[in-house]
């Protein structure tokens, strides 16, 4: 009999309370939900859980969410999952304490335990934070550090792996999050699957900035030209494109296209471009494509010149970096 044929899911409980962000759910169950598609077998069985007797809770979105009892603890699960949500509903949470003892003795009985944005404050309770290495929301993070003075905050990463606790900043990053546990338990070409039939990017490591450099560009620019500039350039990186072509896009010269890309984001015109170029080069390079390949989608003349210029950007040779992001995401116990 076949490997797959004798393997037992892995359960994932989600622990669910009122005002659960809704995000922090739905995207890590999705990942975890498609994993068993693309492997053709349920590998996760993903349960959702509440102390609320009415057997629902309502999400920070409106939307209610069916739950489970809590269950007596045993052996039978494998991943404790806490989403986060605002703060109110957090300290709900955290004084419920049928909720608080019953994740208590999940987390110490679980193989692997995760957290979404202020879902790490759950585990900061029950002391499971202590000498860790961990991550929330960035709106959040110096609240987690005051509170938990015994573990190590990063301060600006998408999500932290330390022993069997992951950790992430929230929303979105979750779904970052269960890709690279996906791509632990059953390698990263199901990962990639995954990542693609959700139409998500296909990894983010989790050392990277919470603030990505073109959402952050975006912020600055608030609105007008140069945030229709910048929409404009992510769907050129491959092509062509000057300074002319960039003030003429706007109908402004390129003297004032200088003057207010310098004012409102600190850069040239061209820097504007090469930033967004090499942005979009991190993620590219977490897929099996040849540094040309890449060179030429970020719109560099040769591998060389893209490999010069992502290594004076980012400290880094774009190869090793590639490196990196694998050593980040090999397999535990590969199964594929």
């Amino acid at each position: 009999m076949s490997e797959s044929a004798t393997e037992i899911p892995k359960s994932i409980y989600f622990a669910l309370y009122d005002g659960v962000q809704l995000l922090d759910v739905a995207g890590p169950a999705e990942v975890f939900c498609q994993a068993n598609v693309e492997l053709g077998r349920d590998v996760y069985d993903v349960v959702y859980v509440s102390s609320n007797p009415q057997g629902s809770v309502q999400s920070s979105a409106g939307l209610p969410l069916g739950t489970k009892p809590l269950p007596k603890i045993d052996t039978s699960i494998h991943t404790l999952m806490l989403p986060g949500a605002g703060l109110s509903s957090l300290n709900t949470a955290l004084a419920d304490n049928e909720l608080m003892l019953w994740i208590e003795r999940a987390a110490n009985n679980s193989h692997r335990n995760m957290s979404v944005c202020t879902g790490a404050f759950l585990f900061g309770a029950i002391g499971l934070l202590n000498e860790r290495r961990v991550t929330t929301h960035w709106a959040a993070i110096n609240m987690l550090q005051d509170l938990h003075p015994a573990s190590e905050v990063a301060k600006d990463s998408l999500y932290m792996k330390d022993g069997n606790l992951w950790t992430s900043a929230g929303v979105l990053s979750g779904v970052d999050m269960a890709l690279a546990i996906v791509s632990e338990d059953y390698g990263s070409r199901i990962a990639l699957k995954v990542a693609r039939m959700l139409v998500v990017f296909l990894f983010r490591d989790g050392g990277q900035s919470q603030f990505s450099s073109p959402i952050d560009l975006q912020a600055k620019a608030s609105r007008g030209d140069l945030l229709n500039l910048i929409s404009w350039l992510q769907q050129r990186l491959s092509t062509d494109i000057t300074v002319t072509h960039m003030a003429a896009h706007l109908a402004i010269s390129v003297r004032t296209l200088h003057r207010r890309c310098q004012t409102t984001l600190s850069m040239t015109p061209a820097q504007l471009l090469s930033e967004l170029r090499l942005e979009h080069s991190r993620t590219l390079l977490q897929a099996p494509l040849a540094l040309k390949v890449i060179a030429d989608q970020c719109g560099f003349s040769h591998a060389a010149a893209f490999s010069k210029a992502f290594n004076h950007r980012f400290g880094i040779a774009p190869g090793r970096y590639r490196q990196r992001f694998r050593n980040q995401t090999s397999t535990a116990n590969g199964v594929v």
